[in-house]
């Protein structure tokens, strides 16, 4: 990072009809790709008529004061599109598999089309806010307008981090708006699930029980060996998974957890193979892991629909979301809840609940015969 530079200029009186006073000082910038320029800027202080010399002074000691705070380096000048492949190749490159590709995708078709051409110490919070407004208008949900926002607040933060800019994140403080799914968030009825278990080849179905079961995610699912499933004590550990054929570890910290299978323990022993290894995943197909994919559009889906209450968004997600609304529906806490999927953020729990209407019904007829009379008390009958 480029040495901090003190100025204090010389208040000066500008002769004219009007005269003012002043101040001028030198600032770097890049003027081309490599060329460095030192340019002066002239600040107005105000009207000499008005304002006295002295006054004009404090003046320029408070402007500079904000001036020599600041770190004048030919890096922040740099364009977004450079410090991107900058970002990219040195902190999107050590994310999980899944998160260099949503973070790729929103790079490469949005934000580099939008910031591309401007230079970091150009992007504001109102340029932030402009691009994420456009976006809301273009239609791109709210989920996917968040992810927008936490890409430009991480590049941000890292470019303060290797010092290409200092000052307040732009990202800090822009609004997303209102939030509006995209789709309805629905689970299926008890009876629908039962249906379901019976439609599908028994290894989906364990699968799909132990989404239910457990909350795990289905990476963790297809990622899940028999060295980290102990049948003795009947638990499972969540220490790895797989996406999209490329292992890693668990999404968080909070992700690595273990999990118990309860009666799923007898049906985890019949799938096991008589050969088969610690290493070995426990779903595999012809010696390969499996792809949740693959298993969605050509087994789950087709069944969910010939049973005829398939639904828009229905997948994997789907199970995960039957797994913390009903454990919540049978007393577990939030915090219970959290622990069971592996979230770092009980908001991100509540965003997975959902609460039924027969659930609240029941609730308001416990709340009515603990509060409420049985009868109407004398003198409010209907006439």
């Amino acid at each position: 990072m480029a040495r901090r530079e003190f100025q204090m200029p010389r208040v000066l009186r500008q002769q004219g009809p009007r005269p003012y006073w002043y101040i001028r000082y030198r600032r770097k910038v890049l003027v081309g790709k490599d060329e460095i320029e030192r340019k002066e800027v002239w600040r107005t202080l105000g009207d000499c008529d008005k304002i006295t010399k002295r006054q004009a002074q404090r003046l320029r000691e408070e402007i500079m004061r904000e001036v020599n705070r600041e770190v004048y380096t030919v890096q922040s000048q740099i364009p977004f599109r450079d410090f991107a492949q900058l970002y990219m190749k040195q902190h999107t490159s050590t994310l999980a598999p899944g998160g260099q590709k949503r973070d790729l995708s929103l790079m490469e078709n949005h934000l580099l089309p939008f910031f591309g051409t401007m230079r970091l110490c150009d992007i504001g919070t109102v340029e932030v806010q402009t691009f994420l407004n456009a976006k809301n208008s273009q239609g791109l949900s709210w989920w996917t307008r968040r992810g927008m926002r936490s890409v430009i607040s991480s590049i941000f933060t890292k470019a303060e981090d290797w010092g290409y800019r200092e000052g307040r994140n732009p990202a800090r403080r822009v609004s997303l708006g209102r939030k509006k799914p995209k789709r309805e968030r629905r689970i299926l009825t008890d009876e629908q699930l039962h249906l379901l278990f019976t439609a599908v080849p028994a290894s989906e179905r364990l699968m799909i029980e132990t989404a239910v079961s457990t909350g795990m995610r289905v990476s963790e699912i297809l990622g899940l060996r028999w060295r980290c499933v102990d049948l003795k004590i009947g638990v499972i550990k969540v220490e790895e998974r797989l996406y999209r054929g490329e292992t890693g570890e668990p999404k968080s910290e909070r992700g690595r957890r273990i999990l118990p299978l309860g009666i799923l323990v007898e049906r985890y022993r019949r799938h096991r193979p008589v050969n088969a290894k610690p290493e070995h995943y426990v779903f595999q197909n012809a010696g390969e892991p499996m792809d949740d994919r693959s298993i969605l559009r050509n087994v789950i889906r087709p069944a969910a629909k010939s049973l005829g209450f398939y639904f828009e968004g229905f997948g994997w997600h789907s199970f995960r979301r039957q797994n913390i609304t009903v454990l919540q529906e049978e007393g577990a806490t939030t915090f219970e809840a959290m622990a069971q999927a592996g979230h770092s953020r009980p908001s991100m729990t509540g965003e997975y609940t959902i609460v039924g209407f027969e659930r609240r019904e029941q609730a308001v007829r416990r709340l009515q015969e603990r509060l409420l009379l049985d009868e109407q008390p004398p003198g409010l009958g209907v006439n």
